[in-house]
C-alpha cells in the first residue's frame, strides 16, 4: 500500500507540475516566491519550516535553470503530492478497519481509497494551492500525514501496544515531533493535533498505559521544530533581504508576528469574495458536509472503543477546522477548508467498503465503474486548471506591459493590493528598476516603510492622517478602506517632490499624480 501511495504521489506531482504557469500565480504567490528565493520572512505567522526547507529546494532547482516562480510553485506541488500520497494510505488503512478487516483484498481497499482521492486531488481548490507558491498545500500534507500516523497508532493500541516503556516513549516522542512540526508551519494545526492527541491520551488512560514520562517525551520532542520560530526573532534584529515590513526589533513585534496578531481583526465573521462563494458552494461544501456525515457514520459503525474514539476525534478535528474557517473573515477562505475536506475524503473509503452484501462479488467492478464516472467531474476540473494557467500568463503580460510604461528613475509606485510583491519580484529577482520604491498604502503604517520614506524623500506618509473607524465584516468596510488608501497616496504626493505613480491593473492604468505646484501652487516643505 505504501508503494501505491508513492506512485499516486508521483502522479499527482506530475499533474500539478504540468499545470504550473511560468509566472507567479495570484494571491500571496509573489511574496512567497521572494521569500523562498531569498530565505526571508513571510507574512505572519512566518512559516519558518516552510521557508527553511523550501529555500534550498528552490536554490537547487534554480541552479538547474528553473525560474524562481516555477521553482517556488514546484515546492507547493511537492506538498500537494505528499498530501495525496498520505491521503491514499490513510483511506486504505481506514478501509481495512475492524469491521472490514479480512472481508476484502488489498485491491478493493486500494480502489475504495483511490476513487474519492482522485476527485479530491484534482478539485480546483487543491489544484490551485498546489500550482502556485502558497503554504496551504504543505498544511494539507501535514494534516494527511498526521492523521495517518494517528490511525496507525490507534491500530497499535488495539493490538495491545503501549505496554513496553521504551517503544511507548519513542512513539510519544514521534507524535510530539509531528505535532511540533504542525505548529512550526501553521498555528491552525492545533485544530487537528489537539483532538487527536486527546483521543490518544484517552486510549492510553483507558488501558492504564499513560504516564507523565510519555507526556514529557512528547512535549520535549515538539519543542525542536517549534524552536524554528527563533529565526523570525533573529531576523527582527538582523533583517533579511525580503521580510514582512511590520516585523520590528522588539519582543512584542516578534510575538505578534508568530501568533498572527495582525490578523485578529478577521476573527468573528465570514466574508468570502463572490468568486470564493461560488467555489465554496460548488466544490468545498459538497466535500465538507459529505465528509462530516461519513465520519459520523464511521463512529457509529465502529465496534471497538479505540476505533470509536478515533472516528470521533477525526470528526471533531474536521469540525474545528470548518468552524474556524467560517469565523475567519478573509476574502479567500476556501483553502482553509482543505484539511477538513481531506479527512472527509479519507472517510469515504470505509464507507465504500461497507456497501451491501449483494455488491460483494462485484465490488471491484463497481468501484472501477464509479472511478470512470468520476471523470465526468475530473475532466472539467483539469480544463479549469489549464484555463487558470493561461489566465495567469495573460495577467502577467498585463502587469509586464504596465511595468514597462514606468520610467526607471526615482519615484514611488503605489499598488493598493497585496500583489504589489509582483513588482518587487521584478526588482529583486530580475534587477529591474531598482530606483523605484514600490509600496501598497497599507504599508505606510509599517515603521520600516515610514522611516524609509522619511529618509529618502523627507516626508511622513501618515502626516495628518486620522485612521477611520472600522467595523470588521461591515458591508461598507472595503469601500471605506479604499477611500482612505487613496487619501493616503494623495497626501504623500503633496509632501514629496518625486513622482508618485498609481499602479492599478484592475482598470488597468498607470497614472502619475499631478503635483499641486504644477498647477501654480508651491511645493510642500
Amino acid at each position: 500500500m505504501h508503494l501505491a501511495g508513492a506512485a499516486v504521489a508521483l502522479g499527482a506531482f506530475a499533474i500539478y507540475a504540468w499545470l504550473i504557469p511560468s509566472a507567479s500565480g495570484m494571491g500571496d504567490a509573489s511574496e512567497m516566491t521572494l521569500v523562498l528565493a531569498t530565505g526571508g520572512v513571510a507574512h505572519p505567522t512566518g512559516y519558518p519550516l516552510y521557508v527553511l526547507a523550501g529555500h534550498p529546494f528552490c536554490l537547487v532547482l534554480h541552479a538547474f535553470g528553473v525560474g524562481w516562480s516555477r521553482a517556488a510553485a514546484l515546492w507547493s506541488a511537492a506538498g500537494g503530492a505528499l498530501a495525496v500520497g498520505f491521503l491514499l494510505v490513510l483511506g486504505a488503512r481506514l478501509a481495512a478497519g475492524e469491521k472490514n478487516a479480512g472481508t476484502s483484498g488489498p485491491l478493493v481497499r486500494l480502489l475504495a481509497a483511490l476513487v474519492p482521492l482522485s476527485l479530491f486531488a484534482l478539485e480546483p481548490i487543491a489544484v490551485g494551492e498546489a500550482t502556485r507558491a502558497e503554504v496551504n498545500s504543505w498544511s494539507l500534507a501535514w494534516v494527511c500525514a498526521t492523521a495517518w500516523l494517528f490511525v496507525r497508532t490507534v491500530d497499535g493500541l488495539r493490538g495491545g501496544g503501549g505496554g513496553d516503556a521504551a517503544p511507548a516513549r519513542r512513539d510519544a516522542a514521534l507524535w510530539g515531533l509531528v505535532c511540533g512540526v504542525g505548529v512550526a508551519h501553521h498555528l491552525t494545526s492545533v485544530l487537528v493535533s489537539i483532538p487527536l492527541s486527546a483521543a490518544l491520551i484517552a486510549m492510553l488512560v483507558r488501558r492504564r498505559a499513560f504516564s507523565p514520562a510519555l507526556a514529557v517525551a512528547a512535549c520535549g520532542a515538539a519543542l525542536a521544530p517549534v524552536a524554528s520560530y527563533g529565526i523570525i526573532a533573529w531576523h527582527a534584529w538582523h533583517p533579511a533581504r525580503v521580510q514582512w515590513e511590520l516585523l520590528e526589533p522588539s519582543l512584542a513585534s516578534v510575538f505578534a508576528h508568530i501568533t498572527g496578531g495582525q490578523y485578529r481583526h478577521f476573527i468573528g465573521y465570514f466574508a468570502p469574495s463572490g468568486y470564493q462563494r461560488s467555489l465554496l458552494s460548488s466544490v468545498a461544501f459538497p466535500f465538507l458536509f459529505t465528509g462530516l456525515l461519513l465520519l459520523m457514520l464511521g463512529a457509529w459503525r465502529a465496534r471497538e472503543p479505540e476505533w470509536r474514539i478515533a472516528w470521533w476525534a477525526l470528526f471533531v478535528a474536521t469540525s474545528l477546522v470548518a468552524f474556524f474557517t467560517f469565523r475567519y473573515g478573509v476574502d479567500d477562505p476556501a483553502p482553509y477548508l482543505l484539511p477538513a475536506m481531506a479527512l472527509g475524503t479519507a472517510a469515504a473509503a470505509p464507507a465504500l467498503m461497507a456497501l451491501p452484501a449483494a455488491w460483494s462479488r462485484g465490488t471491484t467492478a463497481v468501484l472501477g465503474a464509479v472511478g470512470l464516472a468520476s471523470l465526468l467531474l475530473v475532466v472539467p476540473w483539469i480544463r479549469d486548471g489549464i484555463e487558470e494557467r493561461q489566465a495567469t500568463l495573460d495577467y502577467e503580460r498585463t502587469i509586464r506591459s504596465m511595468w514597462s510604461a514606468i520610467p526607471p528613475d526615482t519615484a514611488i509606485v503605489s499598488w493598493a493590493d497585496d500583489r504589489y510583491h509582483r513588482l518587487r519580484e521584478y526588482q529583486i529577482l530580475r534587477g529591474e528598476k531598482t530606483a523605484l520604491l514600490v509600496v501598497t498604502p497599507d504599508l505606510f503604517f509599517a515603521p520600516s516603510i515610514r522611516r524609509t520614506i522619511a529618509e529618502r524623500f523627507g516626508a511622513d506618509p501618515l502626516a495628518g492622517f486620522v485612521p477611520p473607524r472600522l467595523h470588521p465584516g461591515a458591508p461598507d468596510e472595503r469601500a471605506i478602506i479604499a477611500r482612505h488608501r487613496a487619501a493616503l497616496v494623495e497626501s504623500l504626493n503633496v509632501h514629496v517632490r518625486v513622482p508618485v505613480i498609481l499602479f492599478d491593473p484592475a482598470r488597468p492604468i498607470v497614472f502619475q499624480l499631478r503635483k499641486p505646484w504644477e498647477s501654480g501652487g508651491a511645493p510642500a516643505r
